[in-house]
């Protein structure tokens, strides 16, 4: 209580004031927002952890998850990427939980947002789309725009710049509708980047300009020195070398002294540029290297490899040929990990989604067509029919000669028609089985459950691991530091005495139950994680991008998920139920990077064996194995507990030592 009273209390009234916890935390979350809103992203993180102790203690889960939310974003400013997203991800949680449609739409586009950061465009167009979806639902115009903005900004990173410009344009006519500033001053500066990019530098200067300006009335200072970036680059484009430069030894500065890092990188990546352009090649090297470091100390992984390409062709202009292949090289190494996985893999993941559509339609076309030629085949042959009856009955009346000459030319002609229409319908069927079988191969989803199947992993995986191992070389070859949250996690599922369902509540309740239970997997991992229907009762969950320590809790909450909490499905009694859960960690360390991730599933499968020897409903997994270790051949329980035995595998299990069963013979 703060109280305003002076010692003559008699003459003045007194003035209370009650400042409840609910106010503060409130109070602290709106000033955290403002700081956001000047970028000033250390301020802001303080006030928000005030903000998240008093909503947690005051049990006010909207508005922790909001916190939640708005912390993560912090986080992503400052290039914390894996931090944000954990942030955000527990913003979801709550969300979810709670049925708000309009923060959980909110969520995607955060999350897409940072994904694309991350050089993750497959993952950040899937959540830009959900965003989008939903947004729509919900008439919300501001969540409409900018979900067309981060897609087109998507767009725009893929080099799809007349893809992307009609829905940077329709996010900058729905800002100004809106008339948000910091919105449309994005919008703004985005436009006038990629305009420049296209050429078209007088509109692109105007965009930026104004953008600059309106940056500057917010007081945004990162987002002003954002748009400078923007233009030293135009400057240098239009041949304003010494401006250009003037302009971006500044943004480094600012840059630099407030920690703005993922500007940083953009602003090297401009002063190379120049340097390169008065062919000074020692500094341009010099720069491309710092720009290279602080790309990675942000995983922006893409800015990684396009600085890689700068000093590929910086190398080469200076004749140092041996250099410029290893560079290459590595610019080779990251396109494969990063350009072929993500940016080609989510246009052919655009391409198959149009495909799937046009298959439709051609099979639609098929199918008419097929019945018409039904029909027709059916028409003649009932024409022949009463041809032949025609013809006996003219028969009588005519020659018996003659009318057996035309009955026998025209059972001729008619089938011969009815044998060629036949051919031509079996031709048909044929296209129309294909078509299916076309159809059926560009599916990767599970029709139960909606999530993806075998294919989908098959198709996606391999670029993962591909990147693990990368992180791992670079530490290894001690140009960074040992990674953080950069492992593979292959969970297996497999329900309890699943059988007993379907042949106690039958087949439509295990349906029912397989698709609870997948809900409930969508609530412990994120939306950018892999989730795979393996086949029957048994899912892979693949867990991208962690530290292998936070496996096990990932398995404990599963666990906790699915016993805690009674299936309550619509064609049966409410089921308590259970699952057993084996996993398997993938590192890019040495000993790891020649196993396949097949290898992996099968170990975690076997772990999963080992559950249900132990009795079941609990989880066993492998956090890290010797490199000498045979993977190729079958594993086995078994074979796993000859290696426990061994002290050749790292295990973690909720099950005491004395409890677990290597067979089921001892089960």
């Amino acid at each position: 209580m703060n109280c305003n009273c002076s010692k003559r209390s008699n003459k003045l009234a007194c003035k209370v004031i009650w400042i409840t916890p609910t106010w503060h935390a409130e109070a602290l979350y709106e000033q955290a927002r403002n700081s956001m809103e000047r970028n000033r992203y250390e301020e802001a993180s303080n006030l928000l952890n005030q903000s998240i102790a008093l909503f947690q203690t005051l049990d006010q889960r909207k508005r922790l998850a909001d916190a939640y939310r708005q912390l993560g974003l912090t986080y992503r400013y400052q290039s914390r990427y894996s931090t944000a997203l954990e942030y955000i991800y527990l913003a979801m949680q709550i969300y979810q939980e709670l049925g708000d449609k309009s923060a959980i739409s909110s969520t995607y586009n955060s999350i897409g947002t940072v994904m694309e950061k991350m050089g993750q465009l497959e993952e950040a167009s899937q959540a830009h789309n959900q965003a989008l979806q939903l947004h729509y639902e919900l008439d919300d115009q501001q969540g409409i725009a900018s979900a067309l903005y981060n897609i087109g900004d998507i767009y725009r990173s893929m080099g799809d710049f007349e893809k992307a410009l009609p829905y940077l344009q329709d996010a900058l006519k729905m800002d100004i509708a809106a008339g948000e500033p910091k919105n449309i001053a994005y919008s703004l500066n985005k436009l006038g980047y990629m305009l420049n990019q296209m050429g078209q530098r007088e509109q692109g200067r105007d965009y930026l300009y104004q953008a600059l300006a309106l940056f500057e009335d917010i007081q945004a200072p990162r987002d002003t020195d954002w748009a400078w970036s923007a233009i030293a680059q135009l400057e240098l484009d239009d041949g304003n070398i010494d401006l250009a430069s003037d302009i971006i030894n500044g943004v480094i500065s600012r840059a630099t002294e407030n920690n703005y890092n993922s500007l940083l990188v953009d602003a090297h990546l401009v002063a190379a540029k120049i340097a390169i352009r008065r062919k000074q090649f020692e500094q341009a090297l010099s720069v491309i290297e710092q720009g290279i470091a602080q790309a990675i100390a942000n995983d922006e992984v893409n800015k990684q490899a396009t600085l890689e390409a700068l000093r590929v062709d910086v190398l080469y202009a200076s004749n140092a040929v041996e250099a410029a292949f290893n560079a290459l090289k590595r610019q080779k190494a990251l396109d494969d990990s990063i350009l072929d996985a993500q940016r080609i893999d989510t246009i052919a993941r655009m391409q198959a989604e149009s495909d799937f559509v046009m298959q439709a339609q051609r099979i639609k076309l098929l199918e008419n067509e097929t019945a018409l030629q039904q029909a027709v085949i059916e028409k003649e042959q009932l024409s022949l029919r009463l041809w032949v009856i025609s013809v006996i009955a003219i028969s009588v009346f005519v020659v018996l000669f003659i009318g057996r000459l035309n009955q026998r030319k025209l059972n001729r002609e008619l089938s011969q028609q009815v044998q060629a229409r036949t051919h031509e319908l079996q031709t048909k069927n044929g296209e129309l089985s294909k078509a299916y079988k076309r159809m059926e191969a560009l599916s990767m989803s599970d029709k139960l459950t909606g999530i993806n199947n075998r294919r989908f992993l098959e198709k996606y995986i391999d670029s993962d691991m591909v990147q693990t191992i990368r992180k791992y070389e670079d530490w290894q070859q001690g140009r960074t530091a040992k990674p953080k949250e950069s492992d593979i996690a292959f969970f297996m599922f497999d329900l309890d005495n699943f059988k007993k369902i379907n042949d106690q509540y039958g087949h439509t309740t295990g349906d029912e139950v397989l698709i609870e239970f997948v809900s409930r997997m969508k609530n412990v991992f994120r939306q950018s994680d892999y989730l795979i229907r393996w086949g029957g009762e048994e899912f892979v969950a693949v867990a991208r991008f962690i530290d292998a320590s936070s496996a096990p809790v990932l398995a404990q909450r599963m666990l906790h998920e699915v016993s805690a909490y009674p299936f309550d499905v619509p064609s049966s009694k409410p089921l308590s139920l259970t699952c057993s859960i084996g996993y398997c960690c993938f590192s890019g360390a040495h000993e790891q990077q020649n196993t396949s991730w097949y290898n992996s599933i099968a170990v975690a499968d076997a772990c999963s064996y080992i559950v249900k020897y132990s009795g079941k409903n609990g989880w066993f997994g492998i956090e890290s194995m010797n490199q000498t270790l045979d993977l190729s051949a079958q594993v086995t329980p078994e074979k796993l507990g000859q290696w426990y035995a061994e002290e050749d595998i790292v295990v973690k299990t909720d099950f005491e030592p004395q409890q677990l069963k290597w067979s089921a013979s001892r089960a």
